[in-house]
């Protein structure tokens, strides 16, 4: 198996040196060694298995959520996940969230399975419902890490007018609040989507904070990281422009920085998702390049101002979809993504590489 190996230097110049490893890319950029291992295969059955996250528990479980159906979009699909006891190299049997049977009447049915840890250890998972031109997310807990599972419960700020809600990335507590990015339509007519956050303090009643602010944006929302000096970065994708947004907040998701487009050459729409590496302070972007084929990862340095491309991490002649990742160690990363034969088809597989630094 080919694997490149690039060598950027101080002026910004990349060498490329062919190297022949079995099924491992590696590269050196600004000091550091990385490495992609081998893809796996996660989930791979007749069932159309999109939309994976991936979460690390505090006891050290891995567990890697998706939805699984007939199609892309199909209303027919259930909210299922699988766990893993050794950072990732292998998983369990598929457990069952929400089987999405009361949602079937829907256009497109169960999006988007996440699942989070509160910082008392229970578990929180969130999904969305696409009835498009109106969409609705739900969460629910289980109090005894995954076994059984508490009523589903909607996400949603009765004083502000939001026909649709959905969400795609992880929430996180901070000072006693929850806070949860989403995106939102407030309009049947137009195809505006705004993306935001939703914040509770007791999951119960729910607020909702406007980041994009563009008439004519068309966003969703992406990823949303919180840090000791309650400084919270927000990244999310406008389809319309096919470009990747950044924007700040001081005051836990009250209000936020003007967006900034962040995007770099090559990026391409398609719910992105961040590792970060505070030993380094580096954050590695996943993302799909070209229209269907091609997974890529690129590094920031600046806490997302900057990107760049690093190396495509998969083509074939299948679909690269949606992808995730987390830190499983200090410097290793699991990444998990989606591939499909074609939009509406089945046979769609989760699979998994793992990404890891060293200093030179």
């Amino acid at each position: 198996m080919e694997v490149v190996q690039l060598k950027i230097n101080k002026k910004g110049k990349i060498g490329l040196i062919l190297i022949f490893l079995w099924h491992t890319l590696v590269f050196t950029q600004n000091g550091t060694t990385i490495a992609l291992d081998k893809e796996q295969i996660i989930t791979s059955d007749n069932y159309h298995n999109s939309f994976p996250s991936v979460v690390k528990l505090e006891e050290g479980q891995v567990l890697v959520s998706y939805r699984k159906g007939k199609g892309h979009l199909s209303p027919v699909a259930s909210a299922v996940y699988k766990t893993s006891n050794d950072n990732g190299k292998s998983f369990q049997n598929e457990l069952i969230i929400e089987n999405g049977n009361d949602f079937i009447n829907t256009k497109h049915g169960i999006r988007n399975l996440i699942i989070n840890e509160l910082n008392d250890g229970r578990l929180l998972a969130t999904f969305w419902i696409n009835d498009y031109p109106k969409g609705n997310t739900y969460y629910k807990i289980s109090e005894d890490q995954g076994l059984t599972w508490g009523e589903r419960k909607e996400v949603l700020d009765k004083n502000t007018i939001t026909n649709f809600i959905g969400v795609e990335g992880r929430m996180i507590e901070i000072n006693g609040d929850y806070i949860l990015p989403v995106f939102v339509k407030k309009s049947l007519i137009s195809n505006n989507m705004y993306a935001g956050v939703m914040i509770s303090r007791d999951l119960v009643n729910w607020t909702y904070y406007e980041v994009s602010r563009k008439i004519s944006d068309n966003n969703e929302s992406v990823i949303l990281f919180g840090n000791n000096h309650w400084q919270l970065l927000y990244f999310y994708r406008n389809v319309t422009e096919n470009a990747l947004y950044r924007s700040e907040s001081h005051d836990l998701g009250r209000t936020w920085s003007n967006p900034e487009n962040v995007s770099f050459p090559g990026y391409v729409q398609s719910r992105p998702d961040i590792a970060f590496y505070p030993d380094n302070n580096q954050m590695y972007l996943l993302y799909r390049e070209g229209k269907y084929q091609t997974g890529t990862i690129a590094v920031s340095h600046d806490k997302g101002l900057t990107w760049k491309r690093l190396t495509g991490i998969y083509k074939d002649s299948t679909r690269f979809t949606y992808g995730g990742m987390v830190n499983v160690k200090r410097n290793k990363s699991i990444l998990i993504y989606s591939t499909e034969t074609h939009l509406n088809g089945v046979n769609s597989t989760i699979k998994n590489r793992f990404l890891r630094l060293k200093k030179d």
